[in-house]
Order: C-alpha cells, then structure tokens, then sequence
C-alpha cells in the first residue's frame, strides 16, 4: 500500500474528480508517463479514490517505459519511504544521479537512504551536495546532515548544523533534542535544562505521538546524571514501559518505585507466559499460524525473556550505560516526489 511518511502526510488537495480525470487521460495516453506519475501522487493523496495498491505499479511503470531522472528518483522515493526498503531504493536512483542532475532532490533522497543504512560518509556527501543546490536552507538536510557528522565523531559541526536547524524551524523539537545530546557528548550540560523546558512548552510536546517525548527527555537528564528528574519525567508518561528494552528506565524505577517496577514486572512475565499458554494451545485462533518450529522457538525466546525480567533487579545495581550513538533522532526527508504540487516540488530536472 502506498502511504507518504507520517512527518509528510498529504492533504486531500486532490478530488476525486481530478482522479478521474487523470485516469480517463491515461488510458487514452498509457505510454504517457508524466500522466502516470501525477496519477501515482494523486492516488496517494486521495483517499476517496481507494487506490493506494495502485501507486508502486504506476511509479515502476513509469519508470520502464522511461527511465530518467524524474521516473527513477519518484520510484525510489515510494520504495525508500514506504517499503524502507533502502539498499532498492539507491540502486534505482544512483545510477542516474552519477549523471549528475540539476536538483537537489535526487541527492537528498540517496542520502537519506544511505543514512538510514547508517553509512554516514556517503551520506553526508550527497547531503552536502543537496545543500548546495537546493534554493532555500532546508531543515530536513541540515538536520540529518548534522546527525551524519554525529556519528562520524564531529559533535561540533553537528551542533552548529543543529542550531542552523532550530533557527530555521523545529516544529517537532527533535534538532533541539539532537542539540542537547551533542551538548553533553561535548561536557557543555549548562543549556540542557533550557532546552528541556523549552521543549516541555511547546504545543508537539502535548501531541501523545510526540516525536520528542517526555522518555526523551527522561533519557537527557539521565545522561547528565540528574536521576531524581530524569524518573521525574519518566512517570509523565502515559504508557506502559518495556522493562527489557529500557534498562535505565528499569533502573530508575528500582531506585525511586520499587512497587511500580514489581507491578510491571509481573505484568509482563503474565503477558508472556499467556502468549506461551495459546501457542500450546491448539483451540487458539492464532495456533495455525506458526509452525510446530516456530512455535518451539517462540517459546524459548519467551521463557528466556521472563528469566531475563526476574534477573533485573540483580543486574541493575549500578546505573547502566545509555549510548549517545543511538538516540540521536534522524528525520523524514520531505516530500522528494518530482511533479507534486500539493508539496510544490520540482516539475523536471
């Protein structure tokens, strides 16, 4: 099913009159594949039209009948973002970006791609090309740029892209979040509770679906060992806590609210003996679903995941690491699409 990225979601500008219009013009033109990549962007941002299944057909299409700049880029573009299926994606698109075309839109998007592959130097490279040719100084760039050089050990040159970043606009707080995680990798913690204030006060931060969320911040002051805040913060959120994919969250509960840790725990190794108990269970609706080896192995990983939940509390005595490398917070490239004109983007190269 074709979908944009959430951070780029259409507005239904497209009517379904327009749909039809753009269908009835196609299948009097079918090699025309300008007409099939509008239809593509249309059917994306027309719900009414029910025909999302329909995008990835047009965009491949396009793409053989003409391969170009424009039908590789917009192909790549809905492989990258909406099946993440990136290593496709940039062997679709690098050929005809090796020709070196006009717009910055290619580039942005291969970087994206071989960021999300987390190969830092070749995408800060087509980010830096993306810069240059782009008109406007564009948030989507800078910001991932900046995480590029954070993982290439620039936290300098990461936080000067940052602030470039907020200055232009940081809707959904997450330059300042990387901002302040490179403020700690450089010992500079003095701005850290500005920032997080400054975050708390924004209208993204009261959105559930926050992109930067009270655990983010919980993670900030846990960082800069403030541990009485960062629990503070922590018991701000509204959702349950996955007791083995957050260890320092795990730990702040056993030393601030033992009774809560003990609730959870018990809660989660209940919830997965219960998963075990129906995958024995041959009356159970999902039964048929796994395989005798499948369920076999689901349930060893189960059983390792409970001891794992009992033995917490004797491996969390000391505070345990939190990686600076993997909470730095990438962003959507943007709507890359050639020819969209909810999003104004380029017609051609």
């Amino acid at each position: 099913m074709g979908t944009l990225p959430p951070s780029e979601e259409m507005n239904e500008q497209y009517k379904i009159d327009d749909i039809r219009q753009l269908e009835n013009s196609l299948s009097k033109n079918p090699k025309d594949t300008d007409l099939m990549n509008k239809l593509a962007i249309g059917y994306l941002s027309c719900r009414e039209a029910d025909s999302y299944n329909k995008v990835d057909v047009l965009f491949k299409k396009a793409f053989e009948i003409k391969p170009s700049i424009k039908t590789s880029n917009n192909y790549a573009y809905q492989i990258i973002t909406d099946w993440d299926d990136y290593e496709k994606g940039i062997e679709i698109l690098k050929p005809f970006v090796d020709k070196e075309p006009n717009s910055f839109m290619p580039y942005n998007l291969l970087g994206y791609a071989y960021l999300m592959k987390e190969n830092y130097e070749t995408a800060k490279l087509y980010f830096e090309k993306a810069m240059t040719l782009s008109k406007v100084e564009m948030v989507e760039i800078i910001h991932n740029l900046a995480v590029c050089e954070n993982h290439l050990d620039n936290p300098k040159k990461a936080l000067t892209l940052y602030e470039k970043s907020i200055a232009i606009m940081d809707n959904d707080n997450e330059s300042k979040f990387n901002k302040a995680l490179c403020q700690i990798e450089l010992g500079q913690e003095f701005e850290i509770n500005s920032i997080i204030e400054e975050v708390k006060l924004s209208e993204a931060y009261k959105d559930p679906s926050a992109w930067v969320s009270c655990c983010d911040l919980s993670q900030l002051c846990y960082l800069k060992k403030d541990m009485s805040q960062a629990y503070e913060l922590l018991m701000e959120s509204p959702f349950s806590i996955d007791l083995l994919s957050y260890p320092e969250f795990c730990y702040l509960l056993l030393k601030y609210n033992d009774s809560k840790f003990n609730e959870l725990a018990k809660e989660q190794i209940q919830g997965k003996e219960s998963w075990m108990s129906d995958l024995r269970n041959p009356e159970d609706e999902d039964y048929e679903d796994y395989t005798e080896e499948e369920r076999v192995v689901e349930i060893k990983e189960l059983n390792n995941e409970i001891e794992s939940i009992k033995a917490l509390r004797q491996k969390l005595v000391n505070p345990p690491e939190l990686k600076l490398s993997e909470l730095y917070k990438t962003i959507s490239c943007g709507c890359m699409f050639y020819d969209c004109k909810l999003h104004e983007t380029q017609f051609d190269d």
